[in-house]
């Protein structure tokens, strides 16, 4: 079964359109904190809203994608997750702006499950190839929020935020028009064998293989699952404190410009989107667990070395470890999703929303750690979170206990 490219970059594509809200968020609350003379306080309520609703929420739209056909949620999560962030520049006071925010987030978490089923349906055998192409989406767009929100903003004030109705409808509409070709992809659940949509909408039943598990007890999965959810989550405590620290740790550490800051922050994201590019065929080509592993045996070092190096040094290895770090992010959907064949939307609820958005329990303990010691301090601590997904990673099943396992 060939790679459909044109369907995974569409999905990408809507990717893409839809994480900018995520990206957009904290810049717009930049320009609305002084019009409402937001506390600080408010402005983490407002963060909260939007992670709960876009992250946490996830698994729930993932259970929802494994138990029916729900693929009109790819079109209205990517338009709902625009008209939320639209509308934060229309508040007219904070409660507003909580309703809308986690509106928006809602969008995002809907849009993800459902999306990386038909992503992976597309992908046909290099399925972590298909996924890489699907996530580079979302981490251009998380990396192009900032820069459109305040593109927008320049253009029109806060009513500037139109803009991401604008690019999200259109891309909504596209989706929504293609919606057909999409659940055509060979291996869909909503197309019969001569590849026509099937008119009914029922329950989605799963495989006859996790059935039989279910009925023996636990199913086989549970455990390695639940190992790889952890390692995410140590891996989200990383990127999020890393998103977090490092503009601060520039700015009022290093005394640099705020610019040169933003400067670094967007080397580590755009660093993140070739990993990406270069993490799915890697994992398809040597395994998903090792591809995991040399991540969490890369960041160890790179951790200790920034904060011990000076100079150019410093840039180079923020980049290779925004590389290490978002390199695996479709390789851990994959394998949830090749552990859990009859619920992929819950598999990739699990590793895109739960595991990725528990990242910001990481950046507050961080948060704690440079209130009582200090910004470096910060970047010490986070060596313990890779070695923690190191030991876990290598307890994963690799390609030959995968294959074992879903013959049983």
């Amino acid at each position: 079964m060939k790679m459909n490219k044109r369907i995974l970059a569409l999905l990408g594509t809507g990717h893409a359109m839809t994480d900018i809200s995520q990206g957009a968020l904290p810049m717009m609350l930049a320009f609305l904190q002084p019009v409402f003379a937001l506390s600080q306080l408010q402005v983490g309520m407002v963060m909260l809203a939007f992670n709960l609703s876009s992250s946490v929420i996830q698994p729930v739209f993932g259970i929802l994608s494994d138990r029916f056909r729900a693929a009109w949620l790819i079109p209205l999560g990517c338009l709902l997750a625009g008209v939320g962030m639209a509308l934060t520049g229309f508040s007219t006071n904070f409660p507003v702006l909580l309703a809308v925010s986690l509106a928006s987030g809602l969008g995002v978490a809907a849009y993800h499950p459902e999306g990386s089923k038909y992503a992976r349906l597309a992908s046909g055998k290099r399925k972590a190839t298909g996924m890489s192409i699907f996530s580079v989406g979302g981490n251009l767009g998380f990396a192009a929020g900032p820069v459109l929100a305040t593109f927008f903003f320049a253009l029109a004030g806060l009513r500037g935020s139109v803009g991401f109705l604008v690019l999200n409808g259109i891309m909504a509409g596209l989706l929504w028009l293609t919606l057909a070709r999409i659940t055509a992809a060979p291996g869909g659940t909503g197309v019969t064998s001569a590849g026509q949509i099937k008119p009914n909408a029922g329950p989605i039943s799963p495989p006859a293989r996790d059935i039989k598990s279910a009925g023996k007890g636990i199913p086989w999965y549970v455990l390695p699952v639940a190992l790889l959810i952890t390692v995410v989550v140590m891996r989200s405590f990383v990127h999020f404190g890393l998103v977090t620290f490092l503009p601060q740790y520039y700015v009022h550490y290093l005394q640099h410009s705020e610019q040169y800051a933003a400067a670094i922050t967007s080397v580590f994201l755009f660093a993140g989107v070739f990993g990406t590019l270069v993490g799915g065929p890697a994992a398809d080509r040597w395994g998903l667990k090792n591809i995991i592993v040399a991540s969490m045996v890369a960041l160890v070092p790179l951790l200790y070395l920034f904060v011990h190096l000076e100079g150019i040094w410093t840039t180079v290895i923020v980049a290779l470890m925004g590389f290490a770090i978002i390199s695996t992010f479709a390789v851990t959907v994959v394998l949830g999703q090749e552990m859990m064949p009859g619920n992929v939307g819950l598999a990739s609820g699990l590793m895109l929303g739960f595991g990725i958005g528990m990242g910001g329990v990481g950046a507050t303990l961080l948060g704690w750690v440079a209130d009582r010691w200090g910004l470096p301090a910060v970047f010490e601590t986070m060596i313990i979170f890779p070695v923690i997904g190191l030991v876990l990673a290598l307890l994963l099943p690799g390609r030959k206990e995968l294959a074992e396992k879903q013959q049983a």
